[in-house]
């Protein structure tokens, strides 16, 4: 509990238990990040890496941020301070194979993002975009793989039912394809529908 002044006060002492300045500058980050405002969130993950520059995160923060906004070299910039800090770090070695794929280097995408599902192999967006990698290399009993792991984890994911219905019709499997086909449909109609990943939750 704090006592509250009325009137004149004189600056305090920071209690011991608040946040470090660093941390609320990258919580100040996430939310403007969230907010969608990528000036201001750039800007106060800059003020992380001032104040921590040993903090991996803050790094890989400014390349999320940067990413959507397609800064793509000055995010890459920082991609490579975060793995220079911690070479095996899932997250930034993650955004480094999204640039990778927009800079059409689809042999280092790959290798980063084996990593990081190797690091993380429940990570439902690793095991998407580890199949995108895949079915982009024409590679399509592997992107199979990885979207049928995807779909082990979460029953309802829209994406693995729409790949899933394609790889399959490729490879001559017909009927599994109508199947995705139609689960699709139905969780994209309603997407409320989620029988399925409910009683996976339930059950783990």
């Amino acid at each position: 509990n704090r006592t509250l002044n009325i009137g004149e006060n004189q600056p305090g002492k920071p209690d011991p238990d608040d946040n470090p300045d660093w941390m609320r500058w990258n919580n100040l980050g996430i939310g403007y990040l969230d907010a969608l405002q990528y000036s201001d969130a750039v800007q106060a993950f800059e003020k992380v890496v001032k104040l921590r520059p040993d903090y991996v995160d803050a790094y890989t923060n400014i390349a999320v941020t940067e990413i959507p906004w397609e800064k793509y070299g000055s995010a890459w910039d920082s991609i490579e301070k975060a793995l220079s800090l911690s070479p095996h770090n899932a997250r930034a070695l993650y955004y480094a194979a999204l640039l990778e794929r927009s800079a059409s280097h689809p042999e280092e995408e790959l290798n980063d993002l084996l990593e990081v599902v190797s690091q993380y192999p429940q990570s439902r967006d690793a095991r998407r975009d580890l199949g995108i990698t895949y079915y982009r290399q024409g590679n399509y009993h592997e992107a199979i793989v990885q979207f049928e792991a995807l779909q082990a984890i979460d029953p309802d994911d829209l994406a693995a039912h729409y790949n899933l219905s394609i790889l399959y019709h490729r490879m001559g499997m017909i009927k599994q394809a109508k199947e995705q086909q139609a689960l699709f449909v139905t969780e994209k109609i309603n997407s409320n529908a989620r029988t399925y990943s409910l009683g996976y939750l339930r059950r783990h």
